[in-house]
């Protein structure tokens, strides 16, 4: 008997995660594949969750969220954006970034609907818009990697339902101005589109570049869903706590469909994150680490421009550095992907799993190789270029 899943068939299976697997194990290989802080935990919120578990916090909690920690989320854009959202009925806690990106297109995506999404962009994006029978439409990039607002504009149809944005950005770690948002927003507002705004990063942005919080734009607000995550915040990647900030008018729907598929995220990591967040030590945890992924920023775009025939953009933000390697020996990212791993032993993650059109691109994690590491990949590509052209 067979259980034919047509639907699956078209989805194929991640890169990033395949080369994963692949490096597991292999004595002395450098992973700058997956995007995964190398930092630990703060104390105080390991402690935290300790405490959660001690105290027996291991019970259901509310289907939307921890209210403490709902609160908590809320007062966080009040503070730092200005921004109000409701902690009841505007606010949401969710199995990682991804599972809320999920939910927001299984709610409002319906068979045949596009939505706009950038070239180059967060792999999970593209698939998730197809499970929930939608069709991607992929917004150019421009030289420095913004999204092409005139082009973008050329995009939009009667079809056309929805724009994903993800700053500071996933692969390419570019950022946009708040100006250049807002031509975004009025495209939305002009076309009556919702908005999912990615802001996993928002912390990670260097040389005192600030984050835009698209919520905050005029005309963004009513429209726009907010997808965000503890994971990068506070290198916890593994408890798997995203959650998300819209009007009540989005959120609902979504609450809805979310209580049938996981009733609620983990309540022990929920309630330390609640007791966490705004502690002195949370803060200086931010400050520590994002000087420390500048420094790292700093030296592996400095590297892969030393290397011949590499040419890397200084990376504003995010813990990714995307460099171009079309005029190496190893002409697309697929190729110079799987000789850097099995000549140098490194992983890299080639530009076409983030889009179509990134055929000469590759994306490396600084955020998961300290600076010695470093040092040692860019000393490893080196070699493996200059021996190549020997042969």
């Amino acid at each position: 008997m067979s259980f034919h899943s047509e639907k699956m068939q078209k989805i194929k299976p991640s890169g990033i995660r395949e080369l994963f697997a692949k490096a597991q194990g292999i004595p002395d290989t450098i992973s700058l594949g997956i995007g995964a802080p190398d930092i630990h935990t703060p104390d105080g919120l390991k402690k935290a969750i300790s405490d959660a578990v001690n105290f027996n916090f291991n019970n259901y909690d509310q289907s939307p969220g921890n209210p403490k920690l709902r609160k908590m989320i809320t007062r966080k854009y009040k503070e730092e954006y200005g921004v109000d959202y409701n902690s009841e009925e505007g606010t949401i806690v969710t199995c990682g970034g991804v599972q809320l990106v999920y939910i927001a297109l299984q709610t409002y995506i319906q068979n045949g609907d596009e939505v706009l999404i950038q070239d180059p962009s967060f792999l999970t994006y593209p698939h998730q818009v197809q499970l929930a029978g939608g069709k991607t439409v992929w917004m150019p990039s421009t030289n420095d990697f913004k999204i092409d607002i005139e082009k973008t504009k050329d995009l939009v149809n009667e079809k056309t339902k929805m724009m994903i944005l993800n700053f500071p950005s996933n692969p390419t770690g570019a950022i946009m101005k708040k100006k250049e948002l807002k031509a975004l927003v009025d495209i939305a507002v002009d076309h009556n589109l919702m908005i999912i705004s990615d802001e996993v990063y928002e912390y990670y942005t260097f040389n005192d570049k600030k984050h835009v919080h698209i919520g905050a734009i005029d005309g963004a607000y009513e429209r726009t869903l907010t997808a965000n995550s503890f994971s990068k915040t506070f290198a916890i990647p593994g408890w798997r706590i995203g959650f998300g900030v819209s009007t009540a008018e989005i959120m609902k729907p979504m609450l809805g469909y979310h209580a049938y598929v996981i009733a609620n995220a983990t309540t022990p990591a929920q309630v330390a994150l609640a007791n966490f967040m705004d502690t002195e030590e949370a803060g200086e945890f931010q400050t520590f680490i994002k000087n420390e992924f500048q420094q790292r920023r700093d030296a592996i775009v400095k590297g892969f421009n030393s290397i011949e025939g590499i040419k890397c953009h200084n990376s504003s933000g995010s813990f990714y550095c995307y460099p171009d390697i079309s005029e190496t020996k190893y002409s697309t990212g697929e190729e110079f992907s799987n000789k850097s791993f099995e000549e140098a032993r490194v992983v890299l993650v080639p530009g076409t799993e983030f889009g179509p059109s990134q055929t000469n691109y590759i994306r490396a994690s600084f955020g998961s190789v300290n600076m010695a590491k470093i040092e040692d990949v860019i000393h490893r590509l080196t070699r493996m270029l200059e021996h190549s052209k020997g042969k």
